[in-house]
């Protein structure tokens, strides 16, 4: 009687369970609005769970705001996991990398949501700026 040898057999099986354990990836557009200048650059920030809400996105996007035509910018984002997620976007207008703040913790350059959500003394919630991925989504955000 034959039998496999164990190594290639282990290697098949692993590399079948991480494709099954794969999600499937969704391509979608954003648009976002309110890009008043040409300086800087468009972050967009893409949550998957409420845990990691505005500290550890899965996928982070960059945009230049210079690529702006009647106040918006269409950025494509590839290869998201499909389901629900929520995004922030800030127009870094001095090309800082980051979203600057005051003294008091308020944003000092224009940022937005998904679903345009917005907080009462703060971000929104996650649950409020969530929204369903499938390939084809396209959404907009207004930036404040």
């Amino acid at each position: 009687m034959k039998t496999l040898p164990s190594f290639p057999l282990a290697l098949l099986l692993t590399a079948g369970l991480l494709l099954a354990q794969s999600s499937p990836a969704a391509d979608m557009e954003l648009e976002v609005q309110g890009v008043s200048e040409e300086q800087g650059q468009l972050l967009v920030s893409v949550f998957a769970e409420a845990k990691d809400w505005l500290r550890k996105p899965v996928l982070v996007f960059k945009a230049q705001a210079a690529e702006r035509k009647d106040g918006k910018v269409l950025i494509q984002l590839r290869e998201l996991p499909e389901g629900n997620l929520a995004l922030n976007v800030s127009h870094d207008v001095n090309g800082n990398g980051r979203l600057d703040m005051n003294a008091m913790g308020m944003p000092t350059e224009p940022y937005g949501f998904s679903n345009n959500a917005a907080g009462m003394f703060g971000p929104p919630a996650f649950d409020k700026a969530q929204f369903s991925v499938k390939p084809g989504t396209r959404i907009v955000v207004q930036l404040n």
